[in-house]
């Protein structure tokens, strides 16, 4: 969305998120392991380009957390973020209930305004078409002649299932090496790493606990990772310092070699999690709400079950180190066990039940198991 519209939104929010601490607005109805450091050096460009950043699910935390988009400094640029996105691939419903354009189709929609994309996306999208994904976002951005493409590597070490299964903590990892072997080869001089994956690899307390979407704090920690990495590459200094009361960096160095700003709070306005505001429908009627984003779980899971929600169960429990397998989806007795050791680990009856009260320590949404 363009960068009038933006603050459009931010001007309807200042309103609605005033009468939100009022206390009149109630919640509604219920309607992304570090890859190798880039062998390449970052071609600088020109601080007066345009860029358009086209995200999923993940980096729409800096629409729907009230205020971080304003953390994004120092560049024109407008932020085209939508849930349930993927690269070329149709894309799924998203959770503003609507489905979105591709990242494809946005580059056609936004046409040659921009001389460099910053690509978010991939979350959505399985492995086996990921390279061809890439190779037709890299020619289409060509032929609309931008000049740097920034393309975000995906956190790995998450929980984070995507609609349908296409995709998991697994297919992120793979994912991110085929970008790594592609920009290898030569052909893709123009696009940048920006390692995302790796610059929070321990900031888990960034993310929800799928480990994919941001918090409040992540959400203006990934605006800030922006503004950073796209200084570093247009050789500017960096539009904020790292602690209050310093000096920015000139030339700003690259992020993804200082690492993550220690204390994120203490340069921007975080508040508190649990709100969201989301632009609903293809009215894209606004709407804040009560919404902390983590996975939603319907029903108690035990032995003889199968589907989605158990292999969130199993991929949580072997993040925990108590289940060795793959998660496929089917509740046997190794997963029984699994749920049994958590359980005792927790002080809960160890009755290899993943019922309300386990699923709640796990760190799911049970509010709608009944």
């Amino acid at each position: 969305m363009l960068t009038n519209a933006n603050h459009r939104r931010l001007a309807v929010f200042a309103v609605v998120f005033g009468i939100a601490l009022a206390g009149t607005v109630v919640a509604a109805i219920q309607v992304v392991a570090p890859v190798a450091t880039p062998n390449e050096t970052a071609v600088r460009v020109d601080s007066q380009r345009r860029a358009v950043v086209i995200g999923d699910s993940a980096i729409s935390a800096l629409r729907w957390v009230p205020r971080a988009d304003t953390a994004v400094l120092g560049f024109e640029h407008t932020l085209d973020l939508e849930s349930c996105r993927r690269l070329l691939t149709p894309s799924c419903r998203g959770r503003e209930g609507r489905v979105p354009p591709t990242v494809y189709e946005a580059l056609d929609f936004h046409g040659d305004k921009y001389t460099t994309l910053v690509v978010s996306t991939g979350y959505n999208d399985g492995t086996p078409s990921f390279a061809a994904s890439f190779r037709a976002i890299v020619d289409r951005a060509r032929s609309l002649d931008y000049e740097r493409i920034v393309w975000w590597t995906l956190r790995s070490d998450v929980d984070y299932v995507a609609p349908g299964s296409v995709a998991n903590h697994l297919t992120f990892a793979v994912n991110n090496q085929i970008v790594v072997d592609l920009l290898a080869t030569g052909s893709y001089p123009e696009v940048v790493l920006a390692d995302w994956g790796g610059y929070t690899a321990d900031k888990a307390e960034w993310f929800v606990t799928d480990g994919v979407h941001y918090r409040a704090l992540g959400a203006w920690a990934a605006s800030d990772y922006l503004t950073r990495k796209m200084a570093f590459i247009e050789g500017r200094a960096c539009p904020v310092p790292v602690t209050p009361n310093s000096e920015p960096q000139d030339p700003c160095p690259d992020p993804d070699v200082t690492g993550p700003v220690a204390d994120i709070q203490a340069l921007y306005p975080i508040g508190e999690d649990g709100v969201l505001c989301y632009e609903i429908g293809e009215a894209r009627r606004f709407e804040c709400r009560d919404d902390i984003h983590v996975i939603a779980l319907e029903r108690v899971l035990q032995i003889g079950m199968s589907g989605q929600d158990v292999a969130a169960l199993q991929t949580r429990l072997i993040r925990l180190n108590l289940l060795g397998s793959l998660a496929d989806g089917n509740f046997g007795s190794v997963t029984r066990s699994a749920v049994e050791a958590f359980q005792s680990s927790v002080a809960l009856a160890a009755t290899g039940v993943a019922d309300i009260e386990t699923l709640a320590a796990l760190g799911f949404d049970t509010s709608g198991i009944r």
